[in-house]
């Protein structure tokens, strides 16, 4: 396997080492009582409102109703599974996403989750979706290719995580993961149809990444593999990618300007819907994890050594915190200026003052 971010290397072959629904007991089991859960491994933060909601190993979710400096774990969780990822419209409304292809939803700020789908129901979805084509198209080599990767999909069970997700609103919606796993949903989440025969990805490369603002929608993957949609994702297009690694995290600003980052420090910043890209110059050829742009026109990148840096518009990236974060994994930035962490040793509170407060809405 390629080299990962630890969090994705471990979502991925941690799910891809039990193959089958009766395999993964964790998908029927409550998240873990943690005495102390915001020292669990965290993999995502993200606000609802003035909360701050975070979730990460075992389907332990936590919540910080005072920026941060006190947590305690959500009521309720129906699955154990690791969740990889994490994204609120308002904040009562949040979807998560994890191993088993699992997805959730809450309507109280993450108090407490339904489950509303896994990785065998997406199975069967997918299934069915390629099925429909090949019967449209009988001829045809790629509508042939995708019905066997559903088949083989169907076989295998909810083993494959899920790795990313995004909503336009309380309805509209799309989850990324493993093996080019890509879903959407109109209604909130309640159903769900396959999209990856809109996406030119033959190889079924992992996506890692999704953001959107508006109707235009980016993903990002292995190999170099960026693509975009201008229409709400009715479409993709893959787009002139400037580094042949893996993208590993994204970043949209309300002007448009598009972020990649990933592998070995790679960092660019395309200002033309991603048909031309500028370097943004590393201090370390270490893999980028998380990127949160900010509403100065800035951003905040977290990388595999621990670090946080941030960059002005158009300027170089410096290091904010003076101690690594050991197993970084997401960053979040608060309103004082000073900036939330999670990862492999749980939340961190870190104090900043360069850091320009502010994520960009």
């Amino acid at each position: 396997m390629k080299a990962l971010p630890w969090a994705a290397a471990w979502a991925i072959m941690a799910c891809s080492a039990q193959a089958a629904p009766a395999l993964f007991p964790a998908l029927g089991q409550p998240a873990l009582k943690a005495r102390a859960p915001q020292r669990a491994v965290l993999l995502s933060a993200a606000q609802a409102g003035q909360r701050i909601v975070a979730v990460g190993e075992r389907g332990i979710v936590v919540l910080s109703d005072d920026g941060g400096h006190r947590w305690r774990q959500a009521r309720s969780v129906p699955v154990a599974v690791t969740l990889t990822a994490m994204r609120f419209v308002d904040p009562k409304l949040g979807w998560t996403v994890g191993h088993g292809g699992v997805v959730l939803h809450t309507a109280d700020g993450g108090e407490t989750w339904t489950r509303l789908i896994d990785g065998a129901a997406l199975a069967r979805i997918a299934l069915e979706a390629a099925q429909e084509r090949l019967r449209q198209a009988p001829q045809d080599a790629t509508a042939m290719r995708q019905l066997q990767a559903a088949q083989q999909l169907l076989e295998q069970g909810a083993d494959k995580p899920l790795l990313d997700l995004w909503f336009a609103d309380a309805s509209h919606g799309f989850v990324v993961g493993a093996y080019g796993l890509l879903f959407e949903t109109a209604d909130g989440g309640r159903n769900w149809k396959s999209a990856m025969e809109r996406l030119d990805n033959p190889k079924g490369l992992h996506l890692y990444a999704i953001r959107g603002r508006g109707t235009s929608i980016v993903l990002a993957g292995e190999q170099g593999l960026l693509a975009r949609s201008d229409d709400g994702g009715r479409s993709f297009r893959n787009l002139p990618s400037p580094y042949t690694g893996s993208w590993f995290t994204l970043g949209l600003w309300p002007d448009g300007r598009l972020l990649a980052a990933g592998l070995r420090g790679n960092a660019f910043v395309s200002a033309d819907q991603g048909q031309s890209w500028q370097r943004l110059d590393s201090p370390a050829p270490v893999s980028f994890v998380a990127a949160l742009p900010l509403a100065s026109g800035g951003v905040l990148l977290a990388n595999q050594a621990g670090q946080v840096l941030s960059a002005s518009a158009g300027g170089a990236l410096t290091a904010l915190n003076s101690a690594p974060v050991p197993g970084l994994a997401d960053v979040l930035a608060l309103d004082n200026g000073d900036f939330l962490v999670v990862g492999a040793a749980g939340v961190s509170r870190v104090a900043a003052a360069s850091a320009t407060a502010g994520a960009a809405k």
